[in-house]
């Protein structure tokens, strides 16, 4: 009797189709929480009492005094963020297994992906999952958790000794990915805006430090500023090699003719919100450490130069790739992962227009956008991972 084929689990399937983008859909969970958490605090007009980082009694006591629709959406975003919050955390919790067990399985696939440069940019992509993950913990921690909320000085040592180990972990995957293209060479004709996944990690790694920074005080206050600040210019520059790079190439030769490419145009919008919120609360910083109040018009200034820059960006990109989005995007025929990094650039625009919201643009017209940006992230993400499970389970097709 000939044996019986083993049975082919959804962990097997996992482990065999795993994709290093995967943490991008991690990311996105966890941005479009994080967003939630925005919105509430930007964009709510409170009296001195209810100033500062709001928390769920203090959020549920001005929705009672409001009342009206905005009470019904600030009920709403507390579920919001809960939700994908812990949604967030458990995909990076799986994500992370199965990666350690894919490496395991296929350790030549992991070390030809290491090896070549065109593709070896998504290995940066946990360090971008994590760095999100520290930021939706402190947030649920704040708002939910009396404990940490009452304790956040005591809190912030802790916290600024794991962004330490954060921060190393981004500079040398950053720099041993930087090192190896110098080291064997970058084929041109292979460039890609995938290419942009690093300065984005060292980005998010930069703007989760500034947070820690200007509520900080003192000498660690200043040590998490100079760590942020590091990997800040790192990410700047990086930003405009590649980017002048990219550009230069696409302007010779065209957009890349491989599909699964195309969506990585909009890597660069989450970059430019997370530099323009890094900058802010650099300006935060500054005000405490030197004790003056800078003028509010270097807020608004600020703010609305990084949204002007991502918002002609983005309407470049829904130009040149409209027959994309018409063809791949919702198509039940095609799924590719490369398609979860469209779900950054909606939550990136949705959290810099509630710092527009709040500094000098505070409009219905602006908070109209951030609540349309999100409905479109919870959209796409619901179509997203109904895709994306039907592609693990063999029922969709993947080829253009």
């Amino acid at each position: 009797m000939t044996a019986a084929p083993a049975k082919i689990t959804l962990t097997h399937k996992l482990v065999d189709q795993f994709n290093m983008l995967w943490f991008i859909m991690v990311l996105g969970f966890g941005g479009t929480s994080v967003a939630g958490f925005a919105f509430l605090n930007n964009t709510m007009k409170r009296t001195p009492p209810l100033k500062g980082l709001l928390y769920a009694d203090k959020i549920n006591e001005f929705a009672a005094n409001i009342g009206g629709t905005y009470a019904v959406i600030s009920k709403y975003m507390q579920v919001h963020m809960v939700f994908f919050g812990i949604l967030h955390l458990i995909t990076l919790f799986t994500c992370t297994i199965l990666f350690f067990k894919w490496r395991s399985k296929y350790p030549q696939k992991y070390q030809e992906l290491a090896n070549d440069t065109s593709r070896n940019s998504v290995l940066i992509a946990p360090v971008l999952a994590f760095g999100m993950a520290f930021n939706v913990f402190l947030v649920l921690g704040y708002v939910y958790v009396d404990w940490m909320r009452i304790n956040v000085q005591p809190i912030l040592p802790y916290a600024a000794a794991v962004y330490a180990l954060l921060w190393i972990w981004t500079i040398i995957v950053a720099v041993r990915l930087q090192a190896l293209a110098l080291q064997k060479g970058f084929d041109v004709e292979k460039m890609h805006f995938g290419w942009l996944l690093i300065p984005f990690a060292l980005g998010m790694t930069t703007v989760t430090g500034t947070g820690i920074s200007y509520l900080a005080h003192g000498g660690l206050a200043d040590f998490v500023f100079f760590l942020s600040v590091t990997s800040f210019t790192m990410a700047l520059f990086l930003t405009l090699v590649k980017l002048f790079s990219l550009f230069k190439s696409h302007y010779a030769k065209g957009l890349p003719e491989k599909i699964e490419f195309l969506p990585a145009f909009f890597v660069v919008v989450p970059i430019i919100t997370i530099l323009t919120i890094s900058l802010l609360r650099y300006g935060y910083y500054f005000q405490h450490k030197f004790h003056v109040q800078l003028p509010e018009a270097f807020f608004a200034f600020v703010v609305t130069s990084g949204f002007g820059l991502m918002t002609w960006y983005m309407i470049l990109g829904l130009f040149m790739l409209r027959d994309y989005f018409k063809n791949y995007l919702f198509s039940s025929k095609y799924f590719d992962e490369s398609q979860w990094g469209l779900i950054c650039p909606m939550v990136a625009y949705a959290v810099l227009s509630t710092f527009v919201y709040k500094h000098g643009m505070a409009y219905t017209l602006t908070m109209g956008v951030t609540l349309i940006f999100m409905l479109l992230d919870v959209v796409v993400l619901t179509t997203m991972i109904v895709r994306q499970y039907l592609k693990v389970m063999g029922t969709q097709i993947t080829q253009a």
